[in-house]
């Protein structure tokens, strides 16, 4: 091929490239890091609708009676995320759970957000921004064979179960907190959940259900402490654009069809 035809060539590929770039959005990321729960107060975040998370504590069977028990610790922190003395040291706070069991086994506490306060409180999952690419939280460990896991809901009623990782330290299998002191557990969240259609609108968000956590069968259960702190995503807000695209908008939706339009 002639120098010439070489030289066009290339200026044609220098064309096609950035518009293909342009156009090819599927891979196209949008990500903002946001903290769903904070712990810093009881009732600290809304749902949509404007009603209260209200975090309550469920053991399984073999549970002392009175327990597990919640609280706040006030003045509560991971130094790694805040630092020795932040400004707002007075605010800052992390959910407790005290646990006794009568025997060693796989006994389980329910870590659940819903509404409502004694006999009145419902469960209600926590619907998540965008599409989550990772979810992670700060947990205390007292050094005790536990593990941790995290299920979300996906918009078709599926639920997932995922063990976190410690951030760090390779050496512990997946969900265990056997540690001491505060580290970081996360989960990279798989490509294959659902998390948008392909219908219009595309995204379909996933819900967080529950945290659990779980004790090893040959650990002792009799008494302990497991504080949590930070719930966080990093999650990618991109929608891909289209002649018409504000159709496709709840804001949009409610004001053509109402609430009864299928806009929560």
């Amino acid at each position: 091929m002639k120098r010439g035809s070489l030289f066009i060539l290339g200026l044609i590929l220098l064309v096609i490239l950035p518009v293909g770039s342009a156009f090819g959005d599927e891979r196209t990321l949008k990500l903002e890091s946001i903290v769903i729960e904070s712990y810093d107060a009881p009732g600290d975040i809304t749902y949509a609708d404007g009603s209260t998370v209200n975090w309550e504590i469920r053991g399984s069977k073999f549970s002392m009676e009175g327990f597990p028990r919640k609280a706040y610790a006030p003045e509560t922190w991971p130094i790694d995320l805040f630092g020795k003395n932040p400004e707002n040291r007075e605010t800052l706070q992390a959910f407790g759970i005290n646990g006794r069991f009568l025997r060693q086994g796989y006994n389980t506490i329910d870590i659940i957000p819903g509404v409502g306060e004694g006999d009145d409180w419902v469960e209600k999952a926590i619907a998540l921004p965008g599409r989550v690419k990772m979810f992670d939280f700060w947990v205390w460990g007292s050094n005790y064979n536990f593990s941790i896991e995290a299920h979300f809901m996906d918009y078709r009623g599926i639920t997932h179960r995922f063990e976190l990782f410690a951030a760090g330290d390779e050496r512990q299998y997946a969900g265990s907190i056997k540690f001491e002191g505060w580290k970081n557990m996360f989960i990279d969240i798989p490509s294959w959940v659902m998390q948008s259609q392909s219908h219009k609108p595309n995204y379909e968000g996933l819900s967080l259900v529950k945290l659990v956590l779980r004790t090893h069968p040959q650990e002792a259960v009799d008494n302990f402490y497991v504080y949590i702190d930070n719930l966080k995503v990093l999650t990618d807000f991109h929608e891909s654009f289209y002649d018409g695209f504000e159709l496709s908008e709840p804001s949009k939706l409610e004001q053509i069809w109402g609430t009864e339009g299928g806009v929560e």
